[in-house]
């Protein structure tokens, strides 16, 4: 699974898998993940909002991303949840 090293890498690779999404016609999907990036404001709430995003499209579509996006959420959700809970 892939690992972010710093929040620079991380919100790199947000906008990075929202344009793959959208070149791969998973609009909705990419939406929900744009609307909950939005959501980060330096405070735990923005970050917990961003992580039920990821989860409600990993629920929602995540049979239908192709792998490497499914999985690369996966692990951004594993990001988010350790900054949410720590």
């Amino acid at each position: 699974m892939k690992t972010f090293s710093t929040n620079e890498e991380f919100f790199r690779s947000v906008t990075e898998i929202i344009a793959r999404m959208v070149h791969g016609g998973h609009t909705e999907a990419a939406e929900e993940i744009q609307l909950g990036y939005s959501c980060l404001n330096g405070l735990t709430d923005g970050w917990a909002s961003f992580m039920e995003s990821i989860e409600k499209v990993l629920a929602a579509h995540g049979q239908r991303l192709p792998f490497d996006q499914s999985s690369e959420l996966k692990a951004m959700l594993n990001f988010v949840r350790k900054v949410v809970y720590r």
